[in-house]
């Protein structure tokens, strides 16, 4: 099995703190996914495709659809004043 080195070494060092072999801590690991995925949860983002519309360009018309409902501010020539400021 090939880790990548940043897991390995974490791997490495709870073995060193629980006292335990690495392949003690592979199984258990295993094992907890294994069950996780037989109960249908696994890793599963369940969250994904919550929000579905229906439309199939929404993320090319993100800036779009955000903007839509915008509108510039009115303009107003007249000078503005701080309430509260005495001149």
């Amino acid at each position: 099995m090939f880790l990548d080195e940043s897991t390995d070494r974490e791997l490495r060092l709870m073995a060193q703190r629980k006292k335990l072999p690495i392949a003690a801590l592979v199984r258990d690991a295993l094992g907890r996914y294994l069950r996780e995925v037989k109960r249908g949860k696994g890793l599963n983002l369940r969250f994904l495709a919550v929000g579905r519309s229906g439309h199939h360009d929404t993320a090319e018309r993100a800036e779009e659809l955000l903007w839509s409902d915008l509108r510039p501010h009115p303009s107003d020539d007249r000078r503005r004043t701080r309430i509260g400021r005495k001149k």
